[in-house]
């Protein structure tokens, strides 16, 4: 997974963890990193039960959105085939 994002002044990057990142060079200005540990049981209980963060991620949203539009087409053509009804 990439993820390349143009900071702006006063936005942050928040993500659950578990992804490898990274910070390319900074050609002017300066740069100040704030990395914040957060440990919860609640959050792990919570996680046992719940393990779809996709809509925390916009790429994720539209990759979820594109399989379920994938297999509902390929239902359909299989509903289609399965009656005899041409597909096109």
């Amino acid at each position: 997974e990439v993820f390349d994002y143009a900071h702006i002044p006063g936005r942050a990057v928040l993500h659950r963890g578990r992804h490898r990142h990274g910070a390319r060079v900074t050609i002017s200005g300066h740069r100040v990193n704030l990395v914040i540990w957060c440990r919860s049981g609640v959050f792990r209980e919570l996680k046992k039960h719940q393990n779809d963060f996709s809509s925390w991620c916009g790429d994720c949203r539209r990759e979820k959105k594109e399989r379920q539009h994938l297999s509902v087409a390929a239902t359909k053509l299989e509903l289609l085939k399965r009656d005899g009804i041409s597909a096109s």
